[in-house]
């Protein structure tokens, strides 16, 4: 057995097409590794180091596939008992042979110490060559893992392929590339520790390092949300105008170029959101079903996302949104319970639920004449709401869209056709939302000292959100 690396190094290794490629690409979060569904698309190896802070952690080496299993294993046979390392020694005995190339490349980061990660598709049943080469990786004695990488839908060989890896790999995992959570990418990270002593401490501090990692863009995601937020609910779009029999055209595209401009900056958003975790080349394609596919401003947007009616009024007496109403009669009636509320709260309710009035335009008497015309700043208590669960939605889509997606079917999210909310508002806890509304009270008072220490509050709540939707498999 060769030396280990002083950077923790993996060689992904396997037969042609069976998802090294892939595997490469989500552990190192690198869009541009090449992946084909063509066979033997590679036919040198290449390192991908991962770096954080500058600093390079850990290397994943994509290799060509085996291409003459059954013919090395035999070489390796004959010379078992007196080959230390046989993995170099083939290497060495077979460099001028054109016909090997691959085989050779496969095995150089192999000779060199990596430690090797076998790739294999579990929904397909375990081969002949599959066993030469597992015994290939047995005989060359590097710290070694399987990894049951199931590529296609229906047939399940994954047991089997467990009982076949069990004889020659220190340690077994499922682990599906295309479709693997920040949680799952983790798991595999952590049961790297256990292949070889020498190199526990330096992938512990990888993983811890991993962690911290995720953490800062975390951060920075709750600080771009509080930021969005910020702009978005303070926003005003005005014209003057002195021909007033145009003002209802007006009117008009006031209201559009103020939907414009919150559409940008939701935009804005999303690419910043896109950046952090990695994703530079591919499109991030959407599920057929997501909301996400709906405008901001539509009303099928406004019923699935944000709160429900009860957790609306709530919001409006805590901003002190006018309702037609006081605000001591709707916190009464909520407080004990009355589901009867009376008909000007659930018709405030219902026309913030459905997103009415979301960007309406104001008109104000000039006095040298004419008529100024302004949309926002936005009050509806529930737009901040609907505006976050499309940032968590978004940031859900990214981080679980793994690097080694290019054009594959996306899973679809939960139908827009359901009566449950699909967003995380609805469902948080008081404080939560009680965090977001003393933010927007702040914002809208325009105190300083109040605003940083409600946005703290916020980043803080948001971050405890972004967790649980990291560490969620979903």
């Amino acid at each position: 057995m060769p030396e280990p690396t002083s950077i923790p190094s993996f060689a992904i290794v396997g037969h042609p097409n069976e998802g090294k490629s892939s595997v490469v690409a989500t552990l190192a979060e690198d869009d541009q590794v090449r992946i084909s569904e063509v066979p033997g698309e590679t036919v040198a190896h290449r390192v991908y180091p991962v770096r954080l802070n500058g600093e390079e952690i850990l290397r994943f080496i994509d290799t060509p596939g085996f291409q003459h299993p059954q013919a090395m294993l035999a070489w390796m046979k004959e010379r078992e008992d007196r080959e230390p390392d046989l993995a170099r020694a083939f290497h060495d005995a077979h460099r001028s042979e054109p016909a090997l190339a691959q085989d050779l490349e496969l095995l150089e980061p192999v000779a060199a110490g990596s430690g090797v990660i076998y790739v294999v598709d579990g929904s397909r049943p375990v081969r002949r060559h599959d066993l030469a080469e597992m015994e290939i990786l047995r005989l060359a004695g590097n710290p070694r893992m399987a990894v049951i990488n199931p590529k296609q839908q229906g047939a399940d060989h994954t047991e089997d392929w467990k009982r076949a890896c069990a004889k020659a790999f220190n340690a077994i995992r499922v682990f599906n590339a295309h479709r693997a959570s920040y949680a799952e990418r983790i798991a595999l990270l952590e049961s790297l520790k256990s292949m070889h002593q020498d190199w526990e401490p330096a992938l512990a501090r990888a993983v811890s390092a991993f962690k911290e990692d995720w953490a800062r863009r975390n951060r920075r995601v709750a600080s771009l949300l509080c930021e969005l937020l910020r702009d978005a609910v303070c926003h005003v779009e005005t014209r003057s105008l002195f021909d007033t029999s145009a003002e209802e055209e007006a009117r008009q595209e006031l209201v559009r170029q103020y939907q414009r401009a919150i559409q940008r900056l939701e935009e804005r958003g999303q690419d910043e959101v896109r950046r952090l975790f990695k994703h530079n080349i591919f499109n991030l394609a959407l599920p057929e079903q997501s909301i996400l596919r709906e405008d901001l401003f539509t009303e099928k947007t406004w019923q699935l996302l944000g709160l429900n009616r009860r957790q609306i009024l709530w919001a409006a007496a805590a901003l002190g949104a006018g309702i037609g109403l006081k605000l001591d009669l709707v916190l009464g009636q909520l407080t004990f319970g009355v589901l009867t509320l009376s008909g000007a709260a659930l018709g405030a309710a219902a026309a913030w639920f459905k997103g009415e009035n979301m960007a309406r335009a104001h008109v104000k008497r000039l006095k040298l004449g004419g008529i100024q015309i302004s949309v926002g700043p936005n009050r509806n208590p529930q737009f901040p709401f609907v505006l976050l669960d499309r940032m968590l939605l978004y940031y859900r889509h990214v981080i679980n869209w793994t690097h080694a997606r290019r054009d594959h079917p996306p899973a679809p999210e939960p139908s827009a056709d359901s009566d449950l909310k699909l967003g995380f508002s609805a469902s948080w806890p008081q404080e939560r939302r009680k965090a977001c509304l003393d933010f927007l009270k702040a914002v809208a008072g325009r105190k300083r000292e109040k605003q940083e220490a409600a946005e703290r509050r916020l980043e803080g709540m948001l971050e405890l959100s972004l967790g649980e939707i990291s560490e969620s498999n979903t």
